[in-house]
């Protein structure tokens, strides 16, 4: 089994540290690649003109699921070891609202 790495203790603290840190520049680059951080791609997106940036975080949420679920199916991964938050639904609409119109009251 591969992960998690904290758990099969494979690597040491400082070693899990730096590949989540590594792991967390390359993926920062790739959402700033696919226009995360364009200001410009983020208001196209709630006029439904842009969709760039839904296509990227969908393509990203799929891959991670279907690589946990490949993963888990070989013992490479133990789903059981993952902590999973609790979902509330109604605390992350309310969220996502508020968010999304200070987005358009922004401009942004």
């Amino acid at each position: 089994m591969f992960a998690p790495l904290e758990i099969t203790h494979d690597f040491r603290l400082e070693i899990s540290l730096l590949i989540g840190f590594l792991i967390g520049i390359g993926f920062g680059f790739f959402l700033e690649r696919g226009g995360f951080g364009n200001s410009r791609k983020l208001a196209l997106q709630f006029y439904f003109r842009d969709l760039t940036v839904f296509k990227v975080m969908f393509t990203a949420i799929v891959t991670a699921m279907t690589g946990m679920i490949f993963f888990n199916a070989f013992g490479w991964l133990d789903i059981d070891s993952i902590y999973i938050n609790p979902t509330y639904l109604w605390p992350g609409i309310v969220g996502g609202l508020i968010m999304g119109a200070g987005f358009v009251i922004g401009g942004y």
